[in-house]
């Protein structure tokens, strides 16, 4: 794995994480983003809508964007991840505690 990628596999990891402790487990793309800067991770917005797609394609997050607004809110699958009760390939794991 290169560095991009080990980059992206964390920033999704981080961004179940984000979404496990938002109310209702849902976020909008600003506040998600803003939150990925404060952690060291910044991303452009279409990065950032990129891997909200990719974690809807593979079940993580349900990813709606009416009127180009995005919001993700986190699935039972990408809770599991999230706590590293799941694996996929894409999502790095999480640390342990």
């Amino acid at each position: 794995m290169n560095y991009n990628e080990h980059m992206t596999a964390h920033r999704r990891l981080t961004v179940l994480g984000i979404l496990d402790r938002s109310p209702a487990y849902t976020a909008h793309e600003v506040d998600i983003k803003h939150t990925l800067s404060s952690r060291g991770l910044a991303v452009s917005t279409d990065n950032l809508r990129a891997d909200l797609q990719w974690l809807h394609e593979q079940g993580l997050v349900l990813a709606l964007h009416p009127d180009e607004v995005w919001f993700a809110t986190l699935t039972a699958k990408g809770g599991d991840v999230q706590q590293g009760l799941a694996s996929v390939p894409g999502v790095a794991r999480p640390e342990p505690r």
